[in-house]
């Protein structure tokens, strides 16, 4: 399951995590959020009597008929049945069902219990045809389906080989769709030598490869004629590379004493060497619900800031809210809570990030500190806010044409864009470019009619809204809000001035600096193009504990809808997150550049690894656990043993509510 930029804006996308057998317990309750809502503490569910096992709902049957591509019966067809649920590991679980089709391509499945089921066939050709999900209702007859090719395949060939190049004869392959909300996977059948050919549908694809003795490898591919894709599987690690690099990591990591701010420098300077020449410092998060990484993160920008001459927090929301937040920090103007409610997010609207603001707000009003810090965001979900920046300064010097671009931008003023129809979003979109080039064009003339900064920033909200509303038109895309997102931060670098250095917070997923399972180019991958090694990225990463998400299992039991609290046992022996753990230090900073050239431990890490890295959901069921290269990803990690709950801030009232109470008084 993955989410899309608009699911974005209530969730915050993070991508994966956690096995199926892992099923955490119900905790904390708290309201289910939409964009912009406010989070309500709750008590503590009380333990209830064990309720009386249900009934089993009524199964359904599945069936249809699968067709060539001149419509004639596809005899022998294998049909594969995967239910939509979100613990589901499409790299490694099995399949709801899967039949062969009659002679006559019919085929039956089942019965199957109630749900939502994605249905894909393999023809004896090769071809790969998905057909659109399925809702069986019990007691409700669901009309035979029709799988049929399109009109135009595209030829997918290639091999599943291993790490010497060579293919791996009875490899297993499966095809993913990307689809959002949930991803629709075929199963070959085993490839006798290792090589496939298949035809698939226009668009973009994802292959699991997988072997015995060998780790599943997901990886995205874009069909392209006469180019043959190579899956490259590596071999498990073996239970010595595991030991040395458990020792290795318990000699060349750094213990830290605290996770929060103002526990002094003394254990963060050992990182001074690998940190110092640093133009950017990523912080990276495995989830957007975690306590222990928000006061973590705060205590590294403490450090940068105090010893290393940091000036600029930017974090994963958006550019032009942010504002606000800054001004505070600046000035001392406004509520610091009702500006970081101003940014939608529940992620960040909570106690430790609040704490942050304060402490900037403390550090810049300190006469000692020359150099303040300044707080901006990197993201560019909502167009509303940026837009009528963007106006309004268009108003202060041409008036008549921003009365005459106006009416285009005004659906731009809903927070939930979904409701747009793709012409209104085109006509935005094309007028926020005409504004870009009168802007340009004009750039002297509106700089005599503005102040000095003004026309700099109003450009800024201009590209921030064109940003969102292009992400909004190209919904699957989620490279292009990556790559907004680095372009967004390299502009505030540039507005900040020569030197200026920078931290940035967003997801592991966002930091990275190489291709993940689901994205090519990830912010961190833009900004390592321009930074090199002037950029260094933690990721973060824990063993076991609370943290809190929006829960997106299938049928969450009442109170456990919405953003909840999860508690998960200590990872699976196989992952980053355990091995870290063996290690014994409870509070970790690990600088994977010291990585040995050569031998085993090198051996371990160059190789990908299980972690968690749930971002804003999860399920009462589980969720799958990513695979992440981390010596590619990330040049250091710090790890935290176990954590707790990212503590909520009180609601706040939205401006109508504030108004009606004043005028009450």
């Amino acid at each position: 399951m993955r989410s899309s930029p608009l699911v974005l804006l209530a969730v915050l996308v993070g991508c994966s995590t956690t096995p199926r057998s892992e099923s955490p317990p119900a905790a904390v309750t708290h309201a289910a959020t939409a964009p912009g809502a406010e989070v309500v503490n709750a008590k503590p569910t009380q333990a209830a009597p064990p309720e009386p096992r249900p009934s089993e709902p009524e199964k359904v049957p599945l069936s249809g008929q699968v067709l060539d591509r001149d419509g004639a019966p596809s005899a022998g067809a294998k049909v594969d049945v995967l239910l939509h649920d979100v613990s589901w590991d499409l790299r490694r679980d099995a399949l709801a069902a899967t039949v062969q089709a009659g002679p006559d391509g019919r085929f039956e499945v089942g019965p199957l219990a109630p749900g939502t089921y994605g249905v894909a066939a393999s023809l004896a050709d090769g071809t790969v045809v998905f057909a659109e999900p399925v809702e069986l209702e019990a007691g409700k007859a669901v009309p035979p389906m029709e799988l049929r090719p399109g009109e135009t395949p595209v030829t997918l060939k290639g091999a599943v080989v291993d790490e010497a190049g060579q293919p791996l004869p009875g490899a297993v392959l499966r095809v993913v769709r990307p689809v959002i909300p949930f991803d629709e996977v075929a199963l070959l059948p085993p490839l006798p030598e290792g090589r496939f050919q298949v035809f698939l549908g226009a668009g973009n694809y994802s292959l699991v490869g997988s072997a015995p003795g060998f780790a599943p490898r997901m990886m995205r591919v874009e069909p392209r004629p006469g180019e043959p894709v190579e899956v490259r599987l590596e071999r498990l690690p073996t239970a010595d590379e595991r030991r040395a690099t458990v020792e290795w990591v318990k000699g060349a990591g750094v213990l830290l004493k605290s996770v929060e701010a103002g526990a002094g420098f003394e254990d963060l300077r050992k990182l001074t060497p690998v940190l110092k020449d640093a133009r950017v410092v990523a912080l990276g998060e495995a989830t957007h619900g975690t306590r222990e990484f928000f006061q973590l993160k705060h205590r590294m920008l403490e450090f940068l800031v105090s010893e290393l001459g940091f000036t600029v927090f930017a974090i994963e929301a958006n550019f032009t809210e942010a504002r606000a937040v800054n001004e505070y920090v600046l000035t001392g103007k406004g509520d610091p809570a009702l500006a970081l409610a101003g940014l939608y997010f529940w992620t960040w609207n909570t106690e430790e990030v609040l704490e942050l603001i304060r402490w900037m707000r403390r550090y810049n009003e300190d006469p000692s500190h020359k150099k303040k810090v300044k707080f901006y965001g990197v993201d560019m979900q909502v167009a509303k806010v940026a837009t009528a920046r963007m106006l309004e300064y268009l108003e202060t010097v041409d008036a008549a044409y921003a009365a005459q671009v106006k009416p285009s931008l005004t659906p731009l003023n809903e927070l939930d864009t979904s409701k747009l129809t793709k012409e209104q979003k085109e006509a935005a979109r094309d007028t926020l470019r005409d504004v870009a080039r009168r802007l340009e064009a004009r750039r002297a003339e509106y700089t005599r009619r503005s102040s000095r900064e003004d026309p700099a920033v109003a450009r800024q909200d201009l590209t921030v809204a064109t940003q969102a509303v292009e992400t909004m038109l190209d919904p699957e895309n989620y490279e292009l809000r990556d790559r907004a997102m680095a372009d967004n931060l390299r502009w505030i670098l540039d507005h900040e001035g020569p030197g200026t250095k920078a931290v940035v917070w967003a997801h592991n997923a966002h930091v990275a600096r190489s291709a993940g399972e689901w994205a090519d180019a990830p912010m961190g991958r833009h900004l390592g193009d321009v930074f090199g090694k002037g950029l260094y990225v933690f990721g973060f990463a824990f063993n076991q504990g609370s943290f809190q998400a929006l829960n997106v299992s299938n049928a969450p039991k009442p109170g456990r809808q919405g953003l909840v609290e999860f508690t998960v046992p200590p990872a699976p022996e196989d992952s980053l997150d355990a091995t870290l753990a063996s290690a014994g230090l409870p509070l970790l900073a690990l600088d994977l550049r010291a990585v040995p050239a050569t031998g085993p431990v090198r051996e371990w890490w160059r190789r990908a690894h299980r972690t968690r890295d749930p971002g804003a959901i999860y399920s009462d069921e589980g969720y799958q656990m990513s695979n992440a290269h981390f010596l590619e990803h990330y040049d250091g990690l710090l790890f935290i043993e176990r954590t707790t709950r990212a503590r909520p801030n009180r609601p706040q009232p939205r401006p109508a509510e504030e108004k009606a109470k004043q005028s009450a008084r």
